[in-house]
């Protein structure tokens, strides 16, 4: 059920092609086919390339019509890229696929992608320019559309058919998506998994790792949090103090920032117990900029919106330890800052 749910589904593909005058779609969810057929020309003056023009135009129809982007086939003109139709007898398999790989580095570079179809004896093969491919690649992915087959209809089967009308390239494009076959150019960008629920599920148990590592650490941190968490959410709803809701909001916040600074740090179990109380008592209207603790003291610097705020603050801290001294404060255009030292019994 789990691998089910993480692979992807090929139930629906979209196919295109491009002639040079009009652009053929081929939309299949499961077993509807429903084909387009639009004018296009390239506009030389447009600023960008023609393979952006066309991938832009292609998201556009597609999105009227409302079909799924995210499995495309696109089949290029025999001219776009290197194709070659021959015969190989009785050569093992393994052979054909290495003459093929000569065949494509000899026409297009050591950066060719290549591949083929083997039907009756015949084997037709296509190569393209690594950096040719992706752009098209690219192009799609800028209008989030993801495309993961490049391929050529093969000459033989459009004779052998009798196959003259456009859309069929595109319907040949759907087809090699939906059954992930031969040939494409780019089967490496071709799979099996949804990457983006592959992604999510990771994430998830990433997070569930995180949480039962951490869970002892932040307890206390937790037990506060769930409390300010249970009033904000009895503010929203009943919407009634929303400046309260704020402040709520902000104490969060400060808490979730000095309980991270805590964790970092190794202390002292008094220590330690005076920095999560330190996450107790924050406000949003004094932050503290930097903790400092040893042994028996903690420093702590940091800046208010006034020195009432400070005082405020400082009251607070008593509750911790009452060894609490304030030291110099300064105001500027950022607020008040302040410096407190607290010596730990």
């Amino acid at each position: 059920m789990i691998l089910e749910f993480l692979r992807e589904d090929f139930s629906e593909v979209v196919g295109a092609y491009h002639d040079g005058t009009k652009i053929y779609l081929s939309h299949t969810i499961g077993d509807k086919v429903e084909n387009v057929e639009v004018n296009f020309s390239v506009d030389e003056g447009a600023g960008i390339s023609e393979v952006e023009q066309l991938a832009e135009k292609i998201s556009v129809l597609c999105s009227q019509n409302g079909w799924d982007t995210s499995k495309m086939g696109l089949c290029l003109r025999e001219n776009v890229a290197v194709t070659f139709q021959t015969q190989f007898g009785t050569v093992p398999p393994n052979e054909i696929d290495d003459a093929v790989k000569i065949w494509a580095t000899t026409q297009v570079g050591k950066d060719a992608l290549f591949d083929s179809l083997k039907a009756d004896g015949e084997v037709w093969m296509e190569a393209i320019d690594r950096a040719a491919a992706e752009d098209y690649i690219n192009a799609w992915r800028k209008n989030d559309m993801n495309l993961c087959v490049l391929t050529i209809m093969p000459e033989e089967i459009t004779m052998r058919l009798n196959l003259t009308k456009p859309i069929t390239h595109a319907e040949f494009a759907a087809e090699v998506v939906a059954t992930k076959k031969t040939p494409n150019l780019i089967a490496d960008y071709l799979t099996a998994w949804n990457f983006k629920r592959l992604s999510a599920a990771i994430a998830a148990g990433f997070l569930i790792v995180l949480t039962l590592i951490f869970a002892q650490i932040f307890y206390e941190y937790q037990v506060a949090a769930a409390q300010l968490e249970t009033t904000q959410n009895f503010v929203d709803e009943h919407a009634a103090e929303l400046e309260t809701k704020k402040i709520i909001e902000k104490n969060i916040s400060e808490m979730r920032r000095l309980n991270a600074q805590c964790a970092a740090q190794k202390n002292s179990v008094p220590t330690f117990n005076a920095l999560v109380n330190l996450g107790k008592i924050a406000d949003g209207k004094t932050r503290l900029t930097k903790i400092k603790s040893s042994e028996n003291s903690i420093e702590l610097e940091g800046i208010a919106d006034d020195t009432e705020d400070i005082k405020n603050y400082v009251s607070r801290l008593k509750t911790i330890t009452p060894n609490v001294k304030l030291g110099n404060f300064s105001s500027d255009e950022g607020g008040t800052k302040f410096s407190i030292h607290l010596t730990l019994k």
